[in-house]
């Protein structure tokens, strides 16, 4: 992920797409994209045998999670949340990454320490509207650090003390601001600029093992597969792998699948793309592979304003089997159906509750019939019982229209239709 320092300011950095590597990328050897991962069949799951948690499992859990970069030099995080999957309250986006704060390097007290420009900042402090939203859809925003041309980088830790303190700074970003992870990206550091160290084998396995640390177990570690702290780590040697969570492919428009020991491929992206320059038939072919191949993660780059619902529907549809909708209402509802056979009729019962403030009306509607209650209110539910009836055959699929404040939102909930006799 490529991005450059303005001219203007030193510690800005210009909203420029990652040009030079998404080129790289599509000029790629063959022999790169085909790349697959060796080990992921026998580590299924050594994740837990580490002793590191699994992520929570959440709705459309088995679905490969969806990962977006906001350049908020030039974009806000808020445009994240306006993307649903069609049909459903379920985000498009799993997780988002701010981009990016910078480890820096003091030549007085010859530390690295955590910096933020002028937008980040800003973002930070106006978590209200720009980080709020997207943790309340169920995505969950990390903060992105990357390296700022002055020598420290996460690879150049010289004592498990150094890369502790950083650690602190991380983590305390963290917990200040209500995130949900840190994501690393190795680039642009320098490493040996203002007389810092080379990177050696184990600054980043003592990073990620002091952030776990002071993180607990319910907070994200990512990491971009780039630079030194990817390629020089002594991954085999550390352990370092169970304290991440996931770690992907850094080059847009290619398939390149991580080397990571001790991680399985659920933890996996293989895919990226770039929002604004992988042409959509690409990023539609990198989605129907990631599922073919069983990779747990699908990488995008700078999600610009406006509606980019069509672009996303052709990575989503094969990621999960519903389109992207664009700032459709959301509501905090949940569905759920379940078909029994009574004799030799299908019985159909729905649940809905609400956890929203606002008053909603409520249409439940199958092939058995239609039935509406109106407002159902916070932490309030509602059982809908139908009966199959004069040879009616349930079609599996329940729509259930919530009608409220931001508008109308039709919900389809699929339920498995029972064989009756």
């Amino acid at each position: 992920m490529t991005t450059l320092p303005s001219p203007q300011h030193r510690w800005r950095f210009a909203a420029v797409a990652a040009v030079s590597i998404a080129v790289a990328a599509l000029g790629a050897p063959a022999a790169a994209s085909a790349t697959t991962d060796p080990a992921a069949a026998s580590t299924a799951g050594s994740v837990a045998a580490h002793g590191h948690h699994d992520p929570t499992p959440a709705p459309g859990s088995t679905d490969p999670k969806r990962v977006v970069y906001v350049e908020v030099n030039s974009n806000d995080m808020a445009n994240v949340a306006d993307y649903t999957l069609a049909g459903t309250t379920r985000p498009v986006f799993d997780m988002a990454m701010i981009f990016a704060a910078n480890i820096n390097y003091d030549t007085t007290t010859h530390a690295a320490y955590l910096s933020f420009n002028d937008r980040v900042t800003e973002t930070l402090d106006d978590a209200e509207h720009q980080i709020r939203p997207l943790q309340k859809h169920g995505t969950k925003v990390l903060l992105s650090v990357l390296g700022n041309h002055q020598g420290a980088g996460f690879a150049n830790f010289t004592s498990q003390a150094d890369a502790a303190a950083f650690a602190d700074q991380l983590a305390d970003a963290v917990h200040t601001y209500g995130l949900d992870g840190i994501d690393f990206d190795d680039e642009w550091a320098e490493y040996g600029k203002n007389g810092t160290a080379q990177p050696n084998g184990t600054s980043f396995a003592y990073l990620l093992d002091a952030l776990r640390d002071r993180l607990g177990p319910d907070k994200l570690i990512t990491l971009y597969d780039i630079g030194p702290a990817y390629q020089t780590t002594d991954w085999a040697g550390t352990g370092a792998a169970a304290d991440l969570d996931y770690a992907w492919n850094p080059y847009y428009g290619a398939w390149l699948p991580p080397q990571l020991p001790d991680m399985s491929r659920a933890q996996f992206g293989a895919a990226a793309v770039d929002l604004t320059a992988t042409p959509q038939s690409a990023s539609a072919a990198l989605a129907q592979r990631t599922v073919d191949e069983g990779y747990g993660v699908y990488v995008t780059y700078n999600l610009t304003a406006g509606d980019h619902s069509d672009y996303l529907s052709a990575i989503t549809e094969p990621l999960t089997g519903h389109a992207t909708a664009y700032k459709a209402p959301w509501y905090d509802v949940s569905v759920s159906t379940q078909a029994t056979c009574t004799g030799h009729s299908v019985k159909l019962k729905t649940r809905v509750a609400s956890a929203e403030r606002a008053k909603l009306d409520v249409t439940v509607t199958s092939s058995l019939g239609s039935r509406s209650f109106p407002h159902l209110g916070a932490g309030q539910s509602r059982v809908l019982v139908q009966h199959a009836r004069h040879g009616a055959t349930a079609d599996g699929t329940v729509t259930v229209r919530v009608d409220g404040p931001d508008g109308v939102l039709d919900l389809l909930e699929p339920y498995r239709v029972p064989a009756c006799r």
